[in-house]
This record gives C-alpha cells, structure tokens and sequence, in this order.
C-alpha cells in the first residue's frame, strides 16, 4: 500500500491468513529506507520459521494430513487484478545543463573562480584562466601566418606571370604553324603551279626560235640554188645559220628537260620541304601547348601548397585565438553553480576546483543544471528491458520527501546496455530509464535519490496467491493446498507474473481455494537457493541507481499467454522458491494486487 501526496494512489492490502488480522489499507508508507527494513525482517523471520520446521519434521517423521490438525497460516486464492511492476533506485538529474570545463588544449591555470552553490546571472563571470603556453603560440602563429600570407601572394603572381609566358610560347608556335600552312598552300596553288607554266613556256619558246632559224636556213639553201641568183648568200652565211639552228635545238632540249626535272623531282621535292616545315610547326604547336599546361599545373600547385599551408597556418592561428577567448568563461543564463568534475563512486578524477589548480585540457570542472528541466534517471536489467517503454506510468519517492509519491511517465528507454555498467560488470547488462515528473516540486535538486516503481503491466481478473505460499521440488512447483476434510494436498500450479508479494497463477489452482503459506508438520520440501538469490549476488557490484534483488519482475517465458496484460507462464518449478523468497525473486516489484 502506497500513499501520494501528489497523483495519489493505494494499494488495496493483500488479502490477510485465515487466522490473522488485515492490515490497514490506508495506513501511511514510511519512507524509502524505512520500507526496506521491514521487508529483510520479515523475510529473515520467515527464513527461521522454515528452518524451525523442517528442524520439527526431521525430528517428527511421522507429520501427516490427520482431521483436524492445524498446519499453520493459510491464505485464499484470490480473483481480480493484479500489477505488474519493478521498483529501483534512482537519480535526478537535469536533461539540459551547461557543463564548464577546459575547453583549452592546453593545460591551464585558474585564476579566478567562482565558488559553488554561487547563484550567477547571464554575463557574471564564472571561471578565469591563465595559460602562457597558449600565449607564447598565439606570438609564433602570427609570425608564421604572415610569412604564410607572403609565400601565397609570391605563387598567385608566379602563376599569372607563368600563364603570360607559355601563352606568348603557344600563340607564337600557333603563328608558325599558320605560316608553314600559307607557305604550302602558296607552293601549291602559284609558285609551283608558275614554275610549271615557266618551264613549258621555255619549250614553246625554244620550239618557235628553231621553226624561225630552220625557215631562214631553208630561204637562204633556197635562194642559193637558184641559178639565176647567183648564190647571194655566203658559204659562212649558209654555216652560221645552221649553227643558229643546231642550238635552237639544243636550247629545246634544255627546255624539255628543265620542265621534265620540275615535274619529276624539283616539284615534288618542294612540296615535301613545305609539308616538313607544316609538321614541324605542328609539332612546336604541341610543344608549347603542353610546356604551357605543365607550367600552369606546377605554378598552381605551388600556388595550392603556399595557399594550403597559409590558411591552415591561419586556421590554426584563429583556433588559438578562439582559445584565447575560452580563458574566461561566463554564464549564458541564470542559474546555480556546482562544482562537478565528472568522477563517481567507481572512477576519480582527482581534480581540485580552486584558485592555482591546474586542470588538464577538456577537464570537467563544474555544471549549471538548467532546474527546469529535472528528470528521473534509474536502470533496470535486461531480463524485463522488453516490457518497458515510453508512455509508461511511475510512482517515485523521494528521499527528503519519504511521505509523499509522485507520478511521471517513461519518456526514454536506453537502446544499449549501459556503457559504464558493461566495462564493470559485463555479465549483467542493464538500461537506462528516464522519467519526467507530472509535476513540478518544490526543493528538487539534481543528484538526490530517489525510488521508482514502473508499472509494467495491469493484469485483470487473474488469480493470484502471495509468492511465500509457492515452492519447488526438482523441476516442479506447488503449493499445499487445504482441503474440505482439514487435511492438505499437493497442487501442482503454473506460474505467470509476480511481483514483490504476489504470483499469477495460470493452471493448478481456483478462486477460493486455500493454500498453506509455511510448509505442514511431517512434509519436507527442498531447500535450495532460489535463482533470484544467485542473481542478487552478482548485482552486488552495480553502479548507483540498481537496486538488488527486489522481487522478480517477471517469470521465466516457456508458458502460454493468459491473454490479460501480456504475463507470461514460466517453466514448472521455481526451484529454491521458498516462504518469503519472493523477497528475493530477481528484479524486485513492490506492489501487491490493486
């Protein structure tokens, strides 16, 4: 039974033994610690009980189902609801915070600090430090950027210079190329074509000269064997007129050679020198194109490196100067100071926050928790990680407020086992749960403690027995139920879920039935250690927030579904479950059927 003063809830009491008072439904709860005691007292008396008994059963073999004997406190099977639901410790915590720290890369020195639990305002000073490391290369970085800067302008203005040169180079190479072109064509089209029509005009030339000289030859030959005439021409006349022919005739022949020279060799020849000095324009064109590409690539390579090395010297010198300005850090918006270097329970950073300390870069220092965004932050183990999801309902208590419980939803489940929790002790594996208040409360601070119950499931119209009256044998589980003639028997039951005091049973038993909460004189029922006790001693290492061995949250799964609240039924026999084990049944739920 539970009472809030905030989002209040009860628990109705669990129904009482045939022989015992009920408890008070409404009766107050006692607060977190002050519930836990209660709890080991009763089970240490119950675990004396047991051993009395079966001390009284070695000693007193005989034992039975006689009429009318009286085999101590019964209970009944009861019909209704039933809540499913994990109980464990946690922290509060603030979703958003501003965590200060060394944001320097060097290690620096405090020169001022403001002291903890110091209420600041935006703009208020809240850390000051001093690093000479960081100002001696704040000086060598500027130096260097202008060096830098130098070298960068030197390359850009190589770079222009390089693209004037090879672009003369390329367009003087093209000129030539133009010209070896014309020169050809030219060849082509008049020279040669003239040289021709030269050599073939020489011909006819020489051909009329020696027809002309042949016909004066003939005229004089002629004239002188005309009697009459009396031969006028001379014998030397005669002569040189056929010399004059004979070398007419030869000059006809130097012609028709000359031309024939020029068509077979001289023309040809010239053709080729022109096309020669086309490709080797050509090939000069290439040249300096690709002289010209080289160029320009090795002249912005030299300008990328100097332009590199100059903006990462820059970079680096803006970083510095952004260090700089983190030597003094000052508070963004009101809020409290604590001073928080990020060491726990299970890890010390051995950090002192005052005056002359020197703190190592990105060394947490202290935070300024933003106190409206408080939340609950608990872990619960990976056996019933499934069952648990945003939207679900908690009850939470709190340590300086142990009279009073305060409802708030699941609002994040870890989706990884916790990384800490997993280095420490990686062979249990739990999540993180965060929860979100309803309600805003007076007093919360980040790192109080708190205890949350989540409830898991509602389970409607289940039967249900307290887990003390549930036992295990080898591989089966039953309880001793009472029968009409006052004797009691075996009933062999199958189990769903539980929580801190009661069990869903599935199959064994009916509502009304009663059944025995302590084993019957005469009967002697196995004792070992039930599973929950073995996982509590290797939870005996969790990091804060997990709690150990508080009542099985849920059953093993190798039964059917009963249809209500999505309980599982576990494989027969809880072996070891004993009076009062279910105080120690894994992860523990801390409601009774409501």
């Amino acid at each position: 039974m539970t009472a809030s003063a905030s989002g209040t809830h009860t628990y109705p009491a669990p129904p009482a033994p045939d022989d015992r008072p009920s408890p008070p439904v409404n009766a107050p709860a006692s607060g977190v610690k002050a519930r836990r005691k209660p709890r080991v007292a009763i089970l240490a008396v119950l675990i004396a009980g047991l051993a009395l008994a079966g001390a009284w059963v070695v000693l007193n073999p005989a034992g039975g189902a006689a009429g009318g004997a009286d085999f101590g406190p019964a209970v009944a099977v009861t019909r209704g609801p039933l809540v499913y639901s994990v109980t464990e410790s946690g922290d509060v915590e603030a979703e958003r915070r501003k965590v200060i720290a060394n944001e320097l890369r060097y290690p620096a020195i405090i020169k001022s600090v403001v002291p903890e639990g110091t209420a600041v305002k935006e703009g208020d000073t809240i850390i000051e430090f001093e690093c000479k490391e960081l100002i001696d290369d704040i000086e060598k970085g500027k130096i260097t950027v202008t060096a830098a800067e130098d070298a960068n302008t030197q390359a850009r203005e190589n770079l222009l210079l390089k693209m004037e040169e090879v672009g003369a180079a390329v367009r003087t190479a093209g000129q030539a190329l133009v010209d070896a072109n014309s020169d050809l064509k030219k060849y082509m089209e008049i020279e040669g074509q003239t040289k021709l029509d030269d050599a073939n005009s020489a011909i006819a030339t020489a051909k009329q000269d020696l027809l002309l000289a042949e016909a004066k030859l003939d005229f004089k030959l002629k004239v002188n064997a005309d009697e009459e005439l009396k031969s006028p021409f001379s014998k030397n006349d005669i002569d040189a007129e056929q010399l004059g022919v004979y070398k007419l005739k030869l000059a006809r022949k130097k012609a028709e050679n000359a031309l024939e020279m020029l068509i077979k060799y001289d023309h040809p020849r010239q053709i080729r020198t022109y096309e020669i000095a086309v490709d080797n324009a050509k090939l000069a064109l290439l040249r300096a194109q690709l002289e010209s590409r080289s160029g320009i690539s090795k002249a912005e390579a030299a300008l990328a490196a100097a332009k590199a090395t100059f903006e990462m010297q820059d970079r680096q010198l803006k970083e510095l100067l952004e260090d700089a300005g983190k030597m003094v850090i000052k508070a963004d918006k009101e809020g409290l100071v604590v001073y928080d270097t990020g060491s726990s329970r299970w890890y010390s950073t051995d950090v002192r926050v005052e005056i002359g300390a020197k703190i190592n870069p990105r060394q947490q220092l202290m935070i300024i928790p933003d106190l409206t965004t408080l939340q609950i932050r608990t872990k619960v183990y990976e056996a019933i990680i499934d069952d648990v999801r945003p939207g679900l309902t908690a009850h939470v208590k709190l340590e300086n407020k142990p009279d009073q419980t305060f409802s708030g939803k699941i609002i994040r489940v870890g989706v990884l086992p916790d990384s800490q929790n997993r280095w420490l002790n990686p062979g249990v594996k739990v999540f993180s749960v965060i929860v979100k208040l309803d309600q805003d409360i007076e007093g919360l601070r980040p790192g109080m403690s708190s205890e949350v119950e989540i409830e898991l499931a509602k389970l409607d119209n289940v039967l249900s027995v307290p887990i003390a009256s549930v036992y295990s044998e080898q591989d089966k589980t039953f309880c001793y139920r009472v029968e009409g003639s006052g004797g009691y028997k075996r009933a062999p039951v199958q189990l769903g879920r539980m929580n801190n005091t009661y069990v869903q049973i599935l199959s064994g038993l009916q509502a009304g039935e009663r059944v025995l909460l302590a084993p019957p004189a005469g009967e002697q029922v196995e004792m070992s250690k039930p599973k929950a006790e073995e996982e509590d001693d290797a939870s005996k290492d969790m990091p804060p927030g997990m709690s150990k061995g508080k009542g099985e949250a849920k059953a093993p799964r190798n039964g059917p579904d009963d249809g209500k609240g999505g309980a599982k039924a576990p494989k027969e026999g809880r072996q070891g479950m004993t009076p009062g084990a279910g105080k120690n049944a894994g992860q523990r739920g801390d409601a009774a059927p409501r």
